[in-house]
């Protein structure tokens, strides 16, 4: 009776692994067949090849630290209007992407705001990035120069430039 219970549990277990396997074949094989589907009937491969995936010609490009505008840290921390820092790496594809939006703001603020950009990977700018606690980028503060109130700007605004405007023009009419 021992060895009969033993080659039940033996057929059943390998009943269990053909199904496996029969249903992991399937699997591959049916999304294999909807990735063809997908590309036109090629191969998922054969139409990567055929068609690179483009960069978008929209998509900023430059680094951050391309943009010639803006004052350095240490000379708007000294002055009498409040301040916009940037804090941004070059490498960062969010700040790339950001760049336009905060050129647009200079353009719209720099008689009431001194802006400034803040590389974080440079080894002058360790203390200013533990001192703000940047963990990560881009992060944008707003500066009260004479009172060192800050406020930071949240990233889920960036995409909104009325409302950009909207925070900046209440803290400048605020820290006067």
């Amino acid at each position: 009776m021992g060895s009969e219970n033993f080659c039940a549990k033996e057929a059943l277990k390998m009943g269990l692994l053909t199904l496996v396997a029969a249903a992991t074949t399937f699997s591959a094989v049916t999304n294999y067949q909807v990735k063809g589907l997908l590309t036109n009937g090629a191969a998922p491969a054969q139409a990567q090849a055929e068609a690179p995936a483009q960069p978008d010609p929209n998509e900023p490009t430059k680094k951050p630290s391309d943009y010639k505008f803006g004052i350095p840290y240490s000379k708007a921390i000294k002055a009498k209007k409040p301040m916009i820092v940037l804090f941004y790496a070059d490498w960062c594809g969010f700040c790339i992407r950001f760049m336009p939006i905060y050129e647009e703001l200079y353009k719209n603020h720099k008689n009431h705001f001194n802006f400034v950009k803040v590389n974080v990977d440079e080894k002058e700018n360790e203390a200013l990035v533990k001192k703000y606690e940047i963990a990560g980028f881009p992060t944008v503060y707003m500066v009260n120069t004479k009172t060192d109130k800050r406020e930071q700007l949240k990233n889920e605004n960036f995409g909104d430039m009325n409302k950009l405007n909207e925070l900046m023009n209440d803290f400048h009419s605020k820290n006067k």
